[in-house]
């Protein structure tokens, strides 16, 4: 049983082979890109043209490699969506989250929702990237293609649109638009209503472990591949991240480490309290009829800036020297708060990491391991705040911390927040959104049986390594001393 996963992230994008045999599932990466933002006049788009010819490039490859697949998948990043008009056409290459386009839109939207009313309807972290705002800030423009859409498709359905001719939202990527009732789970009136924003363009609702459609017959015929099918999945792709964790029982979170970081626990049901509010956790669809209630931190952006201007000056900065060099500097000397907005998108992330330093009266990190053991300590420690807010939100007890992602083959980050945590820390799913994708794919094909068949494979699959806490009392003394900058 082969399945292609194919996994766009906001910067790369993978195509990867998953076949379950003998009750353990396996996998082949056969396609690699990258997949950056383009900036064109005043606009940050993504090139949904190169995006799609490397899917289909993705998939003759596997065919090419002798894979006879039964099934594709698409998971990508939240919020951004592509329209389509009457005919069928893409109107224009979808607008990056990070384009300036959305600024003021928040403010502007509190004029006839406030944000408490919107959060007790969706759940979701007021983000200024969120759907809700990118189609506020096209109304107020008055953008024409508002005028000619006909549908609005969020990356990942419209890719299958073009995969399939399918024009459907799956749910977990749907949920992160800031446009869904967390409660119904369909789209909010309310909030479509009071920003006066076009609800005809949204589209039915789809869950996951469900067929979308057959792969089209010119698309089949370019790459080879039969006329196979096209599942939905998690498409948003933390949902596929969490959906692969083979955990029982409500004592343990997750944490997906990455450019960005997603802390927190699945629930039967959105925490809609004032409480979540204030602390910035959202409530994203999840598999299986969950809810990810969780919070988006700035994680490993920090250190992937730093190495981007460590690189392009032509200085070493491979891992294995960096992490050497880190554990020679001197522990706690300077914390960062990576959700401050001096972090966002600075022109050098070095410079912004020592100015915080100088302005918040701590010794200023100056060679690499200091700045590296900066940024992972600061992480460490922003998660305990965290992790303490979320407890407090839901009322768990919890005893263990699943770490998934590309972060989480980061030794001494782990540690570290084994440390800060006071908490066991389980890693070994590394490629957790693939397998979460090829998992769903092989229910929605019948071929096993539910999620928990499917997290025997993933155990029978992957060795997990566990990091146990040590130090602790240091880690402890120096949060107290550098809670004032989290708060």
């Amino acid at each position: 049983m082969a399945y292609l996963a194919l996994d766009l992230g906001a910067g790369s994008g993978r195509a990867i082979v998953g076949f379950i045999e003998n009750g353990k599932v396996r996998l082949d990466e056969v396609h690699r890109f990258s997949n950056p933002p383009i900036q064109l006049g005043d606009t940050l788009y993504w090139d949904f043209l190169s995006l799609f010819s490397n899917i289909k490039e993705g998939i003759r490859l596997a065919v090419k490699k002798g894979y006879s697949l039964k099934g594709i998948a698409i998971d990508t990043w939240g919020v951004d969506f592509g329209l389509i008009d009457k005919s069928g056409h893409l109107l224009s290459n979808p607008v990056c989250y990070r384009d300036r386009r959305t600024e003021g839109m928040s403010a502007m939207a509190s004029i006839s929702i406030s944000v408490e009313e919107l959060y007790a309807i969706t759940g979701i972290q007021q983000m200024e990237i969120n759907t809700v705002f990118q189609l506020l800030s096209l109304k107020q423009k008055e953008d024409p293609v508002l005028s000619i859409a006909d549908k609005l498709l969020f990356t990942p359905d419209l890719i299958n649109y073009f995969l399939t001719g399918v024009a459907c939202n799956e749910y977990t990527i749907a949920s992160t638009s800031q446009l869904l009732d967390a409660q119904t789970r369909h789209w909010s009136k309310v909030v479509f209503d009071k920003l006066q924003l076009p609800y005809p363009l949204m589209q039915n609702i789809i869950y996951p472990c469900n067929l979308i459609g057959k792969l089209k017959n010119e698309i089949a015929e370019e790459t080879g591949a039969d006329n196979i099918n096209v599942f939905s999945v998690g498409s948003h792709d933390t949902a596929s991240a969490i959906a692969a964790i083979p955990a029982n029982g409500k004592d343990w979170a997750f944490l997906s480490s990455g450019t960005w970081s997603l802390l927190g626990v699945t629930t039967d049901k959105p925490v809609l309290t004032e409480e979540a509010r204030k602390n910035d956790f959202t409530n994203e669809g999840g598999v299986d009829d969950k809810i990810l209630f969780m919070r988006n931190i700035t994680g490993l952006w920090l250190l992937q800036r730093l190495i981007d201007e460590w690189e392009k000056a032509g200085e070493e900065c491979g891992y294995d020297h960096l992490f050497c060099e880190c554990g020679k500097a001197a522990s706690f000397r300077s914390i960062v708060d990576s959700d401050n907005p001096a972090f966002t998108h600075p022109a050098s992330m070095e410079k912004a990491i020592q100015e915080y330093c100088q302005h918040t009266n701590q010794p200023i990190p100056v060679s690499k391991g200091e700045l590296v053991r900066c940024v992972l300590e600061s992480l460490a420690i922003k998660y305990y705040f965290v992790m303490a807010k979320l407890q407090e939100s839901t009322g768990l007890e919890l005893k263990y911390i699943f770490v998934v992602g590309g972060g989480s083959r980061n030794e001494l980050l782990n540690q570290y927040i084994a440390d800060a945590l006071d908490m066991e820390v389980v890693t070994g799913l590394t490629e957790a959104t693939a397998v979460g994708n090829i998992i769903q794919q092989a229910i929605a094909d019948k071929q096993i049986q539910n999620l928990e068949e499917g997290h025997n494979i993933v155990k029978n699959s992957f060795e997990q390594k566990i990091y146990y806490p040590g130090n602790t009392k240091r880690w402890a003394d120096t949060i107290v001393k550098v809670k004032h900058l989290f708060q």
